[in-house]
């Protein structure tokens, strides 16, 4: 757009449905528009003349001479003329970001052009996020520029989404230059320049109890019945399918890591709310197996087992992701356990041994673990058929 404001038809033409996303920053002018848009500018004199002959009676005229058009009634609603504000809209922008990518709020002199969108606090760092959202000449300079008032802070800068000929680079003086990351969540993968900074931390995060594992995003679903669903950065997870009492344990832990919106030390809880009895390590042991034991694009099976970090001498586990990195599927509100299904006998009446009478406790057994877990999970967030009963749904 030439300017930022105009009549709802413009609007409209513009943006056909996402209007909606404007509507709050859309402030009303004073003066009313003196033209309206021709329904077919394929002639000159384009567009139509606004000609008011009394409060109630305003019509759109062609410009043409002879006029090409017919005239069109209008009302002054019509006409009313609505402005972007601006600095309201990148506020309200910049917010979103700022939530979606885990950042704090900072305080910072920039040029025109470019957006402050908060801090990055995350592996012993703190840098200054800031948005270009122009294409300039000489944009090194510009953020070098901006890297001077930041402090002690490093400085990502991210570059606009149609920026020719760029990538993902560090320049000197503790300041990373980030391609647009073009998802339609508002995430900027901000991990990134963290990596660029420092190239070994990936390789150390698998030791490291305190690591986090930010560029993991984790989806928890299910097919009712059938098998429970885990999703890793988008693709389906081989793991965690068939057990009712490691997927809700691995519920659990999510639920727990979603809840602490501290990205670098919260998310712990006790190896005792696995509800494992007096052998709790190996109950951990098989999480984190299950997790070694099948493979997923982009992680190695070390790193994903390393997902479950633990405290030794605490006795302190978490999922080792960020909490903004997880999301619950509204399916799990119709949640099924599928042990019992799977294990019931197909030929019911045959004589029960000893073997078949302790798999029988066993089983059991887990199955009454994984709803005191599934119960606990849902008291940290998941999903529950609780919440439908209250909507009326």
């Amino acid at each position: 757009m030439p300017v930022t404001a105009g009549i709802d038809q413009q609007w409209r033409v513009l943006l056909g449905d996402d209007i909606r996303l404007l509507e709050p920053y859309l402030m009303p002018e004073q003066q009313l528009a003196t033209s309206y848009p021709c329904p077919d500018p394929i002639y000159d004199n384009c567009p139509r003349r606004v000609v008011q002959h009394g409060p109630d009676d305003i019509v759109a005229v062609c410009g043409n001479t002879p006029p090409q058009c017919e005239p069109v009634t209008l009302t002054r609603r019509d006409l009313l003329i609505r402005s972007l504000n601006t600095e309201k809209w990148i506020a309200a922008v910049t917010k979103c970001l700022r939530e979606v990518n885990g950042l704090d709020v900072i305080e910072l002199d920039v040029p025109d052009g470019v957006v402050v969108l908060g801090t990055l606090n995350r592996r012993g760092r703190r840098l200054a996020v800031v948005w270009v959202r122009r294409e300039i000449a000489d944009i090194e300079n510009l953020v070098r520029g901006i890297r001077a008032t930041t402090g002690a802070a490093d400085l990502i800068a991210v570059l606009p989404p149609d920026c020719r000929g760029q990538t993902d680079r560090p320049l000197a003086g503790g300041v990373v230059l980030l391609t647009f990351y073009k998802g339609d969540d508002g995430r900027l993968d901000l991990y990134r320049a963290l990596d660029l900074l420092d190239p070994t931390y990936r390789q150390r995060r698998i030791d490291d109890p305190s690591a986090i594992f930010d560029d993991v995003r984790l989806e928890f679903g299910e097919e009712p019945g059938v098998r429970h669903v885990v999703r890793i950065n988008g693709q389906e997870y081989d793991g965690f399918q068939k057990s009712d009492i490691k997927f809700a344990r691995l519920l659990l832990l999510a639920a727990a890591r979603a809840r602490d919106a501290d990205v670098e030390n919260g998310g712990w809880i006790n190896k005792t709310q696995l509800r494992g009895g007096e052998d709790r390590d190996r109950d951990l042991e098989k999480l984190r197996k299950e997790f070694h034991d099948h493979s997923h694009p982009g992680l190695t099976n070390d790193e994903l087992k390393a997902l479950i970090k633990s405290k030794k001498r605490t006795g302190e586990i978490r999922l080792a992701v960020p909490p903004m990195n997880i999301k619950f599927d509204d399916s799990l509100r119709q949640f099924e356990f599928i042990g019992a299904s799977r294990a019931r006998s197909k030929q019911p009446n045959k004589l029960r041994t000893f073997g078949m009478k302790e798999l029988d406790r066993n089983l059991a057994e887990g199955a009454a673990n994984a709803r005191l877990v599934l119960k606990d999970a849902r008291k940290l967030g998941v999903p529950s058929p609780d919440l439908l009963k209250r909507r009326g749904e």
